[in-house]
C-alpha cells in the first residue's frame, strides 16, 4: 500500500512540475512567434497544449515509481 501512495504522490508532482514547466515554455515559444510576425497570438493554446503533456507526465511517473518500488520489493524478499 505504501508503494501505490508514494506512486501516486509522485505521479501528482511529475504532472504538476510538467504541466507548469510546459505552459512557461510555451507562453515564451509564442510571444517570440508572435513577436517575429507582428501578431497577438492566441495564448490558450498553451493550456490547450500543456494539458496533455501533464496527463502523460503523471501517468508515466507513477508507473515507473510502481515498478520501481514493486521491483525493489520482491529483490529485497529474495
Amino acid at each position: 500500500m505504501r508503494i501505490l501512495f508514494l506512486s501516486a504522490a509522485v505521479g501528482l508532482v511529475a504532472g504538476v512540475i510538467s504541466f507548469f514547466l510546459s505552459t512557461a515554455f510555451l507562453c515564451f515559444v509564442l510571444l517570440i512567434v508572435g513577436a517575429v510576425s507582428h501578431t497577438h497570438p492566441d495564448m490558450t493554446l498553451t493550456f490547450k497544449a500543456a494539458v496533455p503533456v501533464a496527463i502523460l507526465a503523471a501517468i508515466s511517473g507513477f508507473a515507473i515509481t510502481l515498478v520501481r518500488g514493486i521491483r525493489a520489493s520482491t529483490v529485497q524478499y529474495k
